[in-house]
């Protein structure tokens, strides 16, 4: 897909991740014992022949930008005609903050791209698909933009969506109506979940900036969109495999924890050998002859000679004789020291727990450090 130009919007990520995105873009935060957020949207669009990415970089976007590099380790092309491109966060007024004064400062760029549509997708919203079959359907249907979507029913309890759009859409598939939607519960209606990604042609996205900047009247390109529907046909494309929606601390964890069950894991690892990270040097895992590990995600580098039940553990974690970790997330080079007990916690990096300490929170409220 050559003619297809990749762009991964930080702009609009929804900040409720705590302390985890208190120096770091939700996009940076760590996921499944290996990966980061981002890693999710850029394997699918290389995985697509998607070979020109760019960012729309937001003012804490460092860590995820060191992590992505120059995109090889997800089989970016690096050449002149590929790989990824950044572009940094304009220092605008407040009330002219969002993606499109952002992309309204990077119009130029926008205009000397040679790719006919762009595919925009977020890096807080995690999923297998491949792009390909998004935009062989917008090109058959004849679609102006085309919006993917989960179709949510009441059997997705564990959907733990805290902000998105629900698309209300015709028998056709054009979407007619949208409406916000705050902590769905899709056990009580179905609901079309806006998955923040999108097809578009170049020269209509062009459009659409220039003539809102000079209405003035928007600060965000889905508003635009949303504003339009009856001018511009926008169709839904479903997405029918693992979704999650990561925009708060509670879903974070709540899909976390899904994971760890059977039907949780076996959704997620379906592709899971096509989603592509930075690679790092592994050493062994050490497991010694006093640990006891129940139903844990157990990455390379950890030393194990406490208890972990129900927990993911991240690379170079180290629990120490008599410490207790349950249902909790644990990230890099965390140290838990002898006899302390973690239950429903996440640990962001290089946490270091006192010997004997306690920490407990709930699974609808887990403690975060």
């Amino acid at each position: 897909m050559k003619d297809v130009l990749g762009m991964i919007n930080l702009m609009n990520e929804q900040d409720d991740l705590s302390t985890l995105t208190r120096n770091r873009c939700v996009g940076a935060v760590p996921f499944a014992g290996r990966y980061r957020m981002v890693d999710f949207a850029l394997s699918n669009m290389s995985n697509s022949g998607i070979q020109k990415v760019m960012f729309l970089a937001n003012d804490k976007a460092d860590s995820l930008l060191e992590h992505v590099g120059d995109g090889h380790h997800w089989g970016l092309d690096t050449t002149t005609e590929g790989g990824v491109t950044v572009l940094p966060p304009c220092h605008l007024a407040k009330d002219m903050r969002g993606d499109l004064f952002h992309l309204y400062s990077h119009i130029d760029m926008l205009k000397n791209c040679t790719e006919t549509y762009l595919l925009l997708a977020p890096s807080g919203v995690i999923y297998h698909l491949n792009f390909e079959n998004m935009v062989d359907y917008h090109l058959s249907n004849g679609a102006e933009i085309t919006i993917l979507y989960k179709h949510l029913t009441e059997m997705d309890r564990h959907a733990h969506i805290g902000h998105a759009y629900s698309l209300e859409m015709n028998d056709q598939g054009r979407v007619i109506n949208v409406t916000p939607t705050y902590h769905a519960l899709p056990s009580l209606t179905p609901q079309n979940i806006d998955l923040d990604t999108m097809v578009i042609k170049r020269s209509l996205l062009i459009e659409l900036i220039e003539n809102s900047v000079k209405r003035g009247s928007e600060r965000y390109l889905k508003e635009i969109i949303w504003s339009h529907l009856a001018d511009i046909d926008v169709q839904g494309y479903a997405n029918h495999g693992y979704v999650a929606i990561m925009d708060s601390i509670d879903s974070y964890y709540a899909h976390s924890m899904h994971l760890l069950q059977p039907q949780g894991w076996h959704q997620f690892m379906i592709n899971h050998e096509s989603v592509y990270t930075r690679q790092e040097e592994e050493q062994e895992t050490a497991c010694h002859d006093n640990a006891l590990i129940r139903n844990s995600f157990i990455a390379h580098g950890c030393s194990i000679e406490g208890y972990v039940e129900n927990s993911i553990l991240f690379p170079g974690v180290k629990v120490n004789r008599g410490a207790s970790i349950k249902n909790s997330i644990v990230m890099h080079q965390c140290a838990i020291e002898a006899n302390a007990y973690l239950e429903h916690v996440i640990l962001d990096k290089q946490v270091v727990v006192e010997q004997g300490a306690i920490w407990r929170g709930q699974f609808a409220h887990p403690i975060v450090v």
